[in-house]
């Protein structure tokens, strides 16, 4: 299994970040190839589900599971899409007037034959890196202007 991570410190309260996290209305707006919601059970809490569909050039279909969720602090899912599968763990912590928030991805390529640790190495991990960082720095571009009163972009 792989790992790649990302953080980022938002200029909002850690309640301004955690609901805005979880508002399925701002997913497209941060959440890196996020196309649309295709169901939902019980999601954001542990148990609780999400299937949703990325854009063209995107993941395809993303079924997410609930693994842990505690309030304010730590939301971890096991998730599958057609090429990969894995856990993603999202923490909040209060740093400063801000709030931090990291990312930490554990993942598999689920095809690839024998050269599929070679091309994650090469390939496939710089995207995955790239993909949480464009996801967080989004998330706090839209968290800032929110929080600052503005209409998010």
């Amino acid at each position: 299994m792989s790992r790649v991570s990302a953080s980022v410190t938002v200029n909002a309260s850690l309640a301004e970040v955690w609901d805005y996290y979880f508002d399925p209305e701002g997913w497209p707006a941060w959440s890196d190839g996020f196309g649309r919601v295709e169901s939902s059970s019980g999601y954001p809490e542990t148990g609780g589900s999400l299937r949703w569909v990325s854009g063209p050039a995107g993941r395809g279909d993303v079924t997410e599971r609930v693994l842990e969720h505690e309030p304010r602090r730590v939301h971890r899912i096991s998730f599958q899409d057609p090429d990969t599968e894995g856990e993603l763990e999202t923490t909040f912590e209060i740093e400063g007037g801000g709030t931090l928030v990291t990312q930490g991805l554990d993942y598999r390529l689920r095809r690839g034959g024998p050269l599929a640790k070679l091309t994650d190495r090469l390939f496939i991990r710089s995207q995955m890196r790239g993909s949480l960082a464009r996801s967080l720095g989004h998330l706090k571009l839209e968290v800032e202007v929110t929080a600052a009163g503005a209409q998010p972009l």
